[in-house]
Order: structure tokens, then sequence, then C-alpha cells
């Protein structure tokens, strides 16, 4: 047991234990050699018996100063493990570094989301006119429709626009095909904002394919009458083609 004992005791515990065993040996050595009295025996000499019993006391107060001392020392060191420890966990702690003034904090800063509205992007022209053909369609739509309103302006320009597409040239050359007016006043700008709607931005002020027009009141058109009535805008009745087959 001692030797099992040996391997958790420090060696200030060890030695304590140890000098506690030999006190016992001591003590059991000398009782085996002083021989038991019975009841029957004469007593032995006074000097003798209060010798053994003075060294029996001795004895126990050994075996009694050992046991305080090996609690002590179990004590000590049970201390000094704690305190190593919490030595050992100190040193397991890793300090993080404060900032310093050659390294300042880190700020993140979040950009500020954008207030500017995108712009728009310019739609397709619908029929590309260049300035001269600009200046002939705007001429013609005003000597034709000048004096009517703008429905009716935009429905002279579509009448060009859908000539000149149908064949496939431009229109300065479709009027003389369709042999509109050769007169060329200078246009009013609601002319000109009703040419630019037609022809830039593909507005239309009928959804029917309008081709053809004339005046009722100035002559009579019974080849105009023959197509198809699309609709009657202040002094122009306008007509969209009737197919060779209808």
């Amino acid at each position: 047991m001692l030797k099992a004992k040996a391997f958790l005791l420090s060696p200030a515990e060890l030695g304590v234990l140890i000098l506690l065993k030999h006190t016992k040996e001591r003590v059991a050595r000398r009782d085996r050699a002083t021989p038991a009295r019975t009841s029957g025996s004469s007593p032995a000499h006074g000097s003798r018996t209060q010798s053994i019993t003075r060294r029996r006391r001795r004895a126990k107060a050994r075996i009694r100063q050992a046991a305080v001392l090996l609690t002590a020392a179990v004590i000590v060191a049970g201390i000094g493990a704690v305190i190593s420890t919490i030595a050992g966990g100190r040193e397991n702690v890793t300090e993080l570094p404060k900032p310093t003034a050659e390294q300042p904090a880190v700020v993140v800063t979040t950009p500020a989301a954008s207030t500017q509205t995108p712009e728009p992007t310019e739609a397709p022209v619908r029929f590309y006119l260049s300035a001269s053909e600009r200046d002939t369609v705007e001429r013609v739509v005003m000597a034709e429709s000048g004096g009517e309103s703008f429905e009716g302006q935009m429905l002279v320009a579509q009448c060009i626009l859908n000539a000149a597409e149908k064949e496939g040239v431009q229109p300065s050359e479709a009027v003389v095909i369709y042999s509109y007016t050769s007169n060329r006043p200078d246009p009013t700008q609601s002319v000109k904002d009703a040419v630019t709607a037609v022809f830039d931005r593909g507005e239309v002020a009928i959804d029917a394919p309008v081709m053809y027009f004339y005046n009722p009141a100035l002559v009579t058109s019974d080849w105009h009458e023959s197509q198809i009535f699309v609709a009657e805008v202040g002094g122009h009745r306008f007509f969209a083609e009737r197919s060779p087959a209808a």
C-alpha cells in the first residue's frame, strides 16, 4: 500500500508517511518485547511499568504528530496544485493588441445609395429623315393640312409614311408618286410636331393603315370612295388601300 501511495504523494508527504510507518513498527516491537500480564501473575516492578507507559505515550504522541504533519503536507500540496493550475491558465490567455496611434482602428463605411435617376434610353426612330427629307415632309403636310387639327396633320403624315414604306422609297419620292400638291409653304410648329410624332416616335392618330385622303368640299372622287373608308377628320376623308381581290 505504501508503494502504491508513493506514486500519488510529493516527497515531503512521502517522508512523513515513512516516519509514521517506522514509529508504528517501533511501538509494535516494544509491545512484543514486554510480556503480557495475566490476572494471576504478580505485578512487575513499578519503575519498569511506568517506563513502558511513558514510552507508549511518547509513541502515540509521535504518531499524532506525524498524522498532523501528513495532513498539513497534503493541504500544502493541494494549494500548490491549485496555484499552478491558475498560473498555467493565465499563461494560455492571449491578449488582443490594443489600437495605437500608429495603428488606428479600422472603420468600415457603407457607400450611400445613389439618388441619381438613370437617364431614359431613346426609343428607336420609326423612319429616319434627313434634314432635307424632313423639310419636304413638313412642307407637304403644311400644304395639305395646315389648317386642320393636330390629329388631321398626323393623319396626313401617316399617309406619306405608309406610302414611302409600301413603295420602298424616300418620302420626297412618295409624295410625287401619289400626286401630292407641289405647293411648299413654311410649316408651323404644330406641323413639325406632327411629323416628329409620326416619323420619329412612331405614333399614330388612327391604328388603321391609312394611305389616301381627299377633301370632298373641293373635289369628288369615286376612286377614293372605292377604297376602304377609315375616318373623316376635319375636311378630309381617309382611306386604307383595298386589295385588288377584294
